[in-house]
């Protein structure tokens, strides 16, 4: 059988056990993908969180949270692996785990009781407008710029496939101050997505995370009071760069119990009983099925051992951020590995399906293309391997 529990030590006690239950019942109830005619209601999902005491786990009490601190927030994170969307995953980590962080930790007396108060209640939501046309995610090459003009910044630029952009109050805007030298040259802002020049274009459609409405948006002259400037001008890159290694540490949770869905699921296929029997029975001769089967079930065995590594090297991650330490090349590598882990899985899985002839294969191919989604957002394989490269100096 599937053995890949591992359970680091800050979950190993009742109270997190009592939370996890609590996170599932509220997510089997709520969090379900919406139909082809309609959008997720992001908003709803929040206050539906907001009411069962789990939208602000990482939060202090006086900011609005339930003061339950990384590990819950982290038990959060491998929890949404198991709702049948990526989309709504990717969503609620843009909202909760990626904007709601800086806010928190940036953010003025003001902007915290303004923007993440709100947040947390599902009364705004946040969209994360990083990428670019020409730069992605690499913030050091963003184009779009913030002068300053008077007791504000003109903003002019272009953000592509922002996710939640056409569903979004507030944008997080991360641009580049003309004339200072890098790293100290960007500057992060929360704009209201009503400001003049504001625009955002029609849903840009996706392979996957379709739950998650994907748009671009333009910064045309736009004119924001230095009251939005969220964190010093200029720390807009170091405040961004650390809040990607932390979602790539939760990212790699919820791709890891995505991979840990699909491997059982092959498993339960590839072991049945008498199903390499039914298949040769159908033709009364040995079927070629059957060979693919077996190397089926040699891959499974790999990537059972691949899934216990990855978790590992995530859950140490997860733990160095808990205890404040150095988690920057930790949270790289478990990003490449679950990320890469998730698309294989999703490939056996649907693989083995379609050998034994499962008529009801839908949530694999859901589970099929959002996988590919997890080697783009917060950084490409190439750019994870070029970081850990970096970071350890080779």
């Amino acid at each position: 059988m599937l053995n890949c529990e591992l359970t680091p030590s800050f979950w190993r006690n009742d109270a997190f056990i009592h939370l996890r239950k609590q996170i599932d019942t509220s997510f089997a109830a709520h969090l379900t993908p919406a139909s082809n005619s309609e959008s997720v209601n992001f908003q709803a999902l929040v206050r539906q969180l907001y009411n069962d005491n789990l939208s602000g786990l990482r939060y202090a009490k006086n900011k609005g949270g339930t003061g339950h601190g990384l590990a819950a927030q982290a038990l959060f994170a491998e929890s949404l692996g198991r709702v049948p969307s990526g989309g709504i995953g990717m969503g609620l980590t843009i909202h909760l785990d990626m904007v709601a962080p800086i806010v928190d930790q940036q953010g003025s007396a003001h902007q915290l009781e303004e923007y993440l108060l709100p947040a947390l209640r599902g009364d705004i939501i946040f969209s994360h407008a990083v990428s670019e046309p020409h730069a992605g995610s690499d913030i050091s090459n963003i184009q779009t710029t913030a002068v300053k003009d008077g007791d504000g910044w003109r903003i002019d630029g272009c953000k592509s496939m922002i996710a939640l952009a056409s569903l979004a109050d507030v944008h997080f805007v991360v641009a580049r101050i003309p004339g200072h030298k890098p790293p100290f040259n960007k500057i992060n802002f929360l704009i209201p997505a009503a400001t003049t020049g504001v625009k955002v274009s029609s849903a840009t459609p996706t392979l996957g995370n379709n739950d998650c409405p994907i748009a671009n948006i333009t910064f045309d002259n736009v004119w924001v009071a230095d009251s939005n400037r969220l964190g010093t001008a200029g720390m807009g890159m170091i405040h961004q760069m650390q809040q990607f290694s932390q979602e790539r540490i939760l990212s790699s949770l919820r791709a890891n119990e995505v991979a840990r869905m699909c491997l059982a699921h092959a498993e339960h296929l590839l072991t049945k009983p008498n199903n390499l029997n039914t298949l040769n029975n159908r033709h009364n001769t040995p079927n070629p099925n059957t060979a693919s089967c077996v190397n089926s079930l040699n891959k499974l065995h790999t990537l059972k051992a691949q899934l216990n590594a990855s978790k590992a090297i995530t859950y140490k991650a997860m733990g160095r951020w808990i205890d404040n330490g150095d988690y920057h090349t930790l949270s790289c590598s478990s990003k490449l590995l679950s990320s890469r882990l998730v698309r294989q899985a999703s490939i056996l899985a649907l693989t083995a399906s379609k050998t034994l002839g499962e008529e009801s294969d839908a949530q694999l191919v859901h589970y099929f293309n959002d996988a590919r989604l997890y080697s783009i957002s917060t950084g490409s394989d190439e750019m994870m391997l070029k970081s850990i490269a970096a970071s350890e100096k080779y």
